[in-house]
């Protein structure tokens, strides 16, 4: 039987859920610890106890839950890292970005506009689909290699590729909903 582990709130969500503190991990292995955390500390459990205790089972079972949501997400880990880090990778005022990925955007955001009007508009829609798919792996590849070789500002620039890829892929599921249907 495997030892309950307590979560400590003030400690960073890789060492509550027992992973090292790292880009790449194992999503199969935060799932289970999730699962195993959260039956240990769900608030169901804590019913008979008092107010205290009920309050705490409340904070641990939402931390869990934000730890979780961070870390399964490929943006929303690689933004969290760098935060540990001292770093502010969506700060305003950081929005410097390579001028090849700007006309990139620039292209991938005309082919958007473009494709209601394609011949063969599903066809079109995967393609793009499967290009930012591919995009998004690579970026993930770079942000974990700028970050485990220490690169952080090459590391904050990938991130904000990567938030930007992902909203393009939601938009693209948003125009494949409006078309297809």
């Amino acid at each position: 039987m495997q030892e309950t582990r307590q979560v400590d709130l003030t400690k960073d969500y890789f060492s509550n859920l027992g992973l090292p503190c790292s880009y790449q991990i194992d999503l199969a292995a935060l799932a289970d610890s999730h699962r195993l955390l959260q039956q240990t500390h769900h608030p169901d459990r804590f019913a008979a106890s008092d107010e205290a205790e009920q309050r705490q089972a409340v904070q641990t079972a939402s931390y869990l839950n934000q730890a979780y949501g961070v870390l399964r997400s490929p943006l929303k880990r690689a933004i969290y890292l760098l935060e540990l880090q001292g770093m502010e990778p969506l700060a305003p005022t950081n929005t410097s970005m390579p001028m090849d990925f700007l006309l990139q955007q620039m292209q991938l955001r005309e082919r958007m506009e473009e494709l209601p009007a394609a011949a063969d508009v599903e066809a079109e829609l995967e393609q793009l689909a499967d290009e930012l798919l591919v995009m998004h792996k690579q970026l993930q590849t770079d942000f974990a290699a700028a970050y485990e070789a220490g690169q952080l500002p090459a590391a904050e620039v990938v991130v904000r590729k990567l938030q930007f890829i992902e909203k393009l892929q939601q938009e693209c599921n948003d125009l494949e909903g409006r078309l297809l249907d």
